[in-house]
């Protein structure tokens, strides 16, 4: 069954972002392993199964850099989102695909949010707040970013008028 996919994609640009903060991700996991291991080694007891634990460790950290960059264009091509006049929908995964419909009536609030590398890249993150969960449309350009927050302000007013 070929799943539809939404019409609108984000930046090319959040790739950069999504490697930057998987190289960060990878940095605090090598940091961490080398504290213990320093310390296992200096009180010598980096023998037998921790040395192979502190070993796989370090293969395991590895891995998952190297998976988690190799998904980035992936997760690209299928993280979409559209907004119509009754629904904010949200589509994400490759192999657990889903669509989540928001209704406009249940946001609650949104907000914009924008972390050091979005910011450097020149892109914003969108949050949509309902009573039960938050989703969320990172990176964004800013223009992009605040022309849909306005969006769905107005059509949350239209639909607190309607009610």
């Amino acid at each position: 069954m070929d799943y539809p996919l939404l019409k609108n994609h984000l930046p090319q640009a959040i790739k950069n972002v999504w490697r930057k903060t998987n190289i960060l991700r990878f940095l605090i996991m090598l940091v961490i392993g080398l504290v213990v291991g320093g310390l296992l080694f200096f009180n010598d007891v980096l023998e037998g199964i921790l040395l192979y634990m502190v070993v796989g460790y370090f293969a395991l950290t590895l891995l998952v850099l190297l998976i988690s960059m190799a998904i980035v264009p992936i997760r690209y091509r299928y993280f979409r989102y559209e907004i119509t006049d009754e629904d904010i929908i949200f589509q994400k995964g490759f192999f657990f695909r889903s669509i989540t419909y928001v209704p406009i009536s249940k946001v609650q609030h949104i907000e914009t949010e924008q972390g050091p590398f979005l910011r450097r890249d020149k892109l914003m993150e969108l949050v949509v707040h309902t009573a039960a969960t938050t989703h969320k449309i990172a990176g964004l350009s800013v223009e992009e970013t605040l022309h849909l927050r306005d969006q769905i302000i107005e059509k949350m007013k239209e639909a607190k008028e309607d009610v």
